[in-house]
């Protein structure tokens, strides 16, 4: 039973393969423009994960720096933390203290020396308080508690990075921007394809019309019949998505993105086994649709 079942699969796709051999200029320009439809969405789709990506990097930098007066004592300090930790969108306080500053200071620039000790000036750097936010657009809020209640007086400055803010705007714009244009070529690939394999296999049921009607009078059964027809679309989308998978990798290895793509976000392996699955279905269904509507035709026409 396995055996005969092997045989039947092996001519099917032997007949497919002839079909395509025999119009192989229409079968290659088909695989390459649905290639090229999925190289099209795989590479937005990158572009998509690294807005992404840059996205969640800048957000854990977005931080606002409460700068403290020199007065302000440790017990008025932890107060002040304890209270800022309060909100929920607080996801972390640090504090540095003037000694910390300067020692951050000397070892960010170490060819230097101590230009402070050097002409007899107190440490003049300030103590300070780093805020980290889920979203920048709530520093106004932990500012506004501080401002508002009993440690206002010991604020000596803020400082936002409001710059981070601007970035993170304009790459949320380019991330909505990049997930319509993946719904956009979802959907040429989806009707492009069908479009492209049916006229693919239409030309393939033309050139065999005599075999299929001989088939037919022999009382051939009907799945040996429109099988190499299934198994056709199939091998176009297969390759189809093979040439779209060779041509990303070769544009990220062109480009040296690859080190900057997060698998969280874009997973090649996922992503090659969901266009391999989504390619043979829509492959299916367009030879399906080819068969039902071609084939039927064509004999109806010859009878």
């Amino acid at each position: 039973m396995h055996q005969k079942i092997g045989k039947q699969i092996v001519r099917l796709g032997r007949l497919a393969a002839q079909s395509i051999e025999r119009n192989l200029y229409l079968s290659t320009a088909t695989i390459i423009m649905i290639g090229l439809i999925l190289f099209i969405f795989n590479v937005i789709l990158a572009l998509n994960s690294l807005t992404v990506s840059s996205i969640s990097e800048l957000n854990k930098k977005v931080d606002l720096i409460i700068y403290l007066d020199d007065k302000a004592s440790v017990y008025d300090i932890t107060e002040m933390m304890n209270e800022i930790k309060t909100l929920d969108f607080v996801t972390g306080t640090v504090y540095t203290s003037k000694e910390d500053a300067l020692n951050n200071f000397l070892s960010t620039y170490p060819e230097k020396e101590n230009p402070f000790s050097t002409y007899d000036i107190e440490n003049p750097l300030p103590q300070s308080i780093e805020v980290s936010t889920v979203d920048p657009s709530q520093h106004d809020v932990v500012l506004a508690l501080i401002e508002d209640g009993p440690y206002g007086h010991l604020l000596a400055g803020t400082e936002s990075m409001s710059e981070n803010q601007e970035i993170i705007a304009r790459l949320t714009g380019l991330t909505t921007f990049t997930r319509k244009l993946l719904v956009g070529v979802i959907l040429t690939f989806v009707f492009g394809s069908i479009l492209m394999i049916m006229n693919a296999i239409h030309l393939s049921i033309f050139t065999r019309k005599t075999e299929i009607q001989i088939m037919q009078l022999v009382g051939a059964n009907p799945g040996m019949v429109y099988g190499p027809f299934l198994v056709e679309g199939i091998i176009y989308s297969i390759s189809a998505v093979i040439v779209g998978a060779f041509l990303l990798l070769f544009f990220l290895q062109g480009t040296g993105l690859t080190s900057y793509l997060s698998p969280e976000t874009f997973n090649p392996f996922k992503i090659f086994g969901l266009e391999l699955l989504s390619g043979i279905t829509v492959g299916v269904l367009a030879s399906y649709a080819a068969v039902k509507f071609y084939l039927r035709k064509t004999l109806m026409l010859e009878n």
